[in-house]
C-alpha cells in the first residue's frame, strides 16, 4: 500500500514522498523576468518538506506572461537567477522541475509580436486583443518554448514541465472551445494535438532523451463547449507515445463570461468552489492515470491530509500537489506527513490569492499575512 511517505522515482528523478508544490503563481520576479530575493524566501520555505517543487509558469517569451512579475526563460541573462532558485529548492531536499509557458490571449497587455497570440482569436480579457497565428508564428512558438527548456536544463532544474493547461496558449489549442481553426493545427482532438505535440517532440530532442519532461494537461473543462474528459484521455495517450514522462492533472474548474466595449470574454477558473469537497479532482485524475499509463500529479483542495493519504492509497494519482494550503501555511506538508494536520494554519478558500493576482500585484493571503514582499 503507498503512502504519501514513500518515496518515488520518475526517469531518475527521485522525491523523497509523494507530495508537491504545484506552479503556484506569485508575481515576485522583476520586471525582466529575473528571479528575486521574494522568489528565493518564497521556495525556500515551502521546499523543506515536500518531495517535489514546481517553479510557477516561467515565459518562453516577454509578450507571454501571465502577471507583470512573472518568471522568465526568454533569455540567457535569466539562466543565472533560475539557477540560484533551482540550487535553494534542492538545498532544502525536494526536486525542482519548472514550468514553462506562454499565456496567449491571457497574458498581460504590453508591447511584442505574440500579445494576444491565440488559434482562432478568442478573448480572454479586455484589455488584449486576440488573432490568429500563422503556420510560421506556431513554428517560432514551438522554438520559443524550445529554447526555454534548454534553459531550464541549464539552470539545474531537475526536470521541466510544459504548460497545457488553464487555457493558456498549448491549452487553447487543445479546447475546442477556444481553436476553431481548419488547418493541420485544428479539428478533432487529435489534431487540436498538434502543436503540443510539437512542443514536446522539440523540447525533448533539445534536453535529451534522459532529462524529465512533463505536461500539464486539463481532466476537464467545465464551460460549454470546452474539452472533455474523452479529449483529455486521448491527449494524454498522444502525449506519453510522444515520450512524456508523467502528466499533471488539473481543469477548469468554472468559467464566468464578461462583456467590455460589447465584445464578450472568459474569465475561467482553476479552483474548486468553496463548496466541492476535499479531493474532487481525483476521480478525474485517475482516468487520466489509468488510461495512459503514465505517473500522474494532481491537484484539487487536497490540503486535507485524509483526502491526500486515501489518493495516492487508492492510486488515484501518484504525487499529491497541495497548493492554496501551501500558500497559507508554508509548513503545512511537513504537519500532514507528521501526523499533525490539527495543527494546519488552515486556507479560508477566501480567493484573496487569486484576487491579488488578478490585480497584477504580488500574492497575497488572508491568513498569512507574512509572505515575502518583492
Amino acid at each position: 500500500m503507498v503512502t504519501l511517505r514513500d518515496d518515488m522515482t520518475i526517469k531518475g528523478m527521485r522525491f523523497k514522498n509523494r507530495l508537491a508544490l504545484p506552479p503556484l503563481t506569485t508575481n515576485y520576479a522583476g520586471p525582466e523576468g529575473l528571479v528575486t530575493e521574494a522568489n528565493l524566501q518564497f521556495y525556500r520555505e515551502r521546499s523543506r518538506d515536500v518531495g517535489l517543487v514546481i517553479v510557477e509558469a516561467a515565459a518562453v517569451r516577454r509578450d507571454g506572461r501571465i502577471v507583470p512579475g512573472s518568471l522568465g526563460l526568454w533569455e540567457d541573462g535569466q539562466v543565472p537567477g533560475m539557477a540560484r532558485l533551482a540550487d535553494t529548492i534542492k538545498k532544502s531536499g525536494a526536486a525542482a522541475i519548472v514550468q514553462i509557458n506562454h499565456a496567449g490571449a491571457r497574458c498581460i497587455p504590453g508591447e511584442g509580436e505574440m500579445i494576444g497570440a491565440s488559434p482562432s482569436g478568442f478573448a480572454f480579457r479586455p484589455d488584449v486583443t486576440p488573432f490568429a497565428m500563422t503556420p510560421e508564428q506556431i513554428e517560432g512558438m514551438v522554438s520559443d518554448f524550445t529554447a526555454a527548456a534548454g534553459r531550464a536544463a541549464d539552470a539545474g532544474f531537475d526536470g521541466v514541465e510544459i504548460h497545457g493547461a488553464h487555457l493558456y496558449l498549448i491549452s487553447q489549442f487543445l479546447s475546442p472551445l477556444t481553436n476553431q481553426r481548419n488547418d493541420r493545427y485544428g479539428g478533432d482532438a487529435r489534431a487540436r494535438t498538434t502543436f503540443a505535440l510539437e512542443v514536446v517532440k522539440a523540447a525533448r530532442e533539445r534536453v535529451g532523451s534522459d532529462y524529465p519532461v512533463l505536461f500539464r494537461l486539463n481532466a476537464v473543462e467545465n464551460v460549454e463547449g470546452g474539452q472533455t474528459k474523452k479529449d483529455a484521455v486521448l491527449v494524454g495517450k498522444i502525449l506519453a507515445d510522444a515520450g512524456v514522462d508523467a502528466l499533471d492533472v488539473s481543469l477548469i474548474s468554472q468559467g464566468a463570461w464578461l462583456e467590455a466595449d460589447g465584445r464578450q470574454f472568459l474569465v475561467p477558473a482553476s479552483a474548486f468552489p468553496k463548496e466541492e469537497p476535499a479531493g474532487a479532482n481525483a476521480p478525474l485524475v485517475s482516468a487520466i492515470k489509468e488510461a495512459t499509463g503514465l505517473p500522474v500529479i494532481g491537484v484539487g483542495k487536497l490540503g486535507d491530509g485524509a483526502a491526500a493519504a486515501e489518493s495516492v492509497r487508492n492510486s488515484q494519482m501518484d504525487v499529491v500537489a497541495i497548493g492554496r494550503q501551501m500558500i497559507a501555511d508554508p509548513d503545512a506538508a511537513g504537519k500532514i506527513l507528521a501526523g499533525k494536520e490539527s495543527d494546519i494554519l488552515l486556507c479560508e478558500e477566501c480567493m484573496t490569492c487569486f484576487g491579488s493576482l488578478r490585480k497584477g500585484v504580488p500574492l497575497a493571503c488572508k491568513v498569512n499575512r507574512n509572505l515575502p514582499r518583492p
